[in-house]
């Protein structure tokens, strides 16, 4: 949505990010959503990544591709509703809690991984911000007061899988 308009899947990276994610090459195993612009960023960390369609951006449904100011000027009872409701979807797609639904598969995906193997997942902001609700037990509506800055990190952690997940920045002693 960087372009005032909900985003269609198919749109390219904005300017090359290869330098500013060169330290996160290695031998780190990398996922990403299956949309362009994801794909591109992953193939900045490592040459081989895998594509997991849980990590998927929501499915706007007939908003996508469209201006963010248009669908409010006609429908602004839905978006009124889809900004407030994580169940709402007046667009036709994914409500936000069907959309962490969908990602809590995905996390468990990577929770069945090697514990000692550290994983990247290239992915959306509201991805991301259905994830730590998720992942830690906060309520659906806590997406609605999250932001992420486009190419930002999140680390969500934890040194065994019966314990809880902390959330943290990426030098954060998590």
């Amino acid at each position: 949505m960087k372009t005032g308009r909900f985003p269609i899947g198919d749109e390219d990276a904005e300017h090359d990010a290869s330098l500013q994610l060169a330290p996160l090459r290695g031998e780190t195993r990398v996922i990403t959503s299956p949309a362009r612009v994801a794909r591109q960023t992953a193939q900045w960390i490592a040459d081989t990544v895998e594509i997991v369609p849980a990590f998927d951006d929501i499915d706007y449904g007939r908003w996508r591709g469209r201006s963010i100011r248009e669908i409010g000027e006609h429908e602004p009872e839905h978006v009124a509703a889809w900004l407030a409701d994580p169940h709402a979807r007046g667009h036709g797609g994914e409500s936000v809690a069907m959309l962490t639904a969908r990602v809590a598969s995905g996390l468990a995906f990577v929770d069945r991984l090697d514990a000692c193997e550290r994983c990247i997942v290239v992915t959306h902001a509201i991805v991301v911000k259905a994830a730590l609700a998720h992942m830690l037990g906060m309520p659906l509506q806590s997406v609605y007061r999250m932001n992420f800055a486009p190419l930002s990190a999140t680390v969500l952690k934890r040194a065994l899988p019966a314990e809880a997940w902390t959330a943290g920045l990426p030098h954060d002693p998590v």
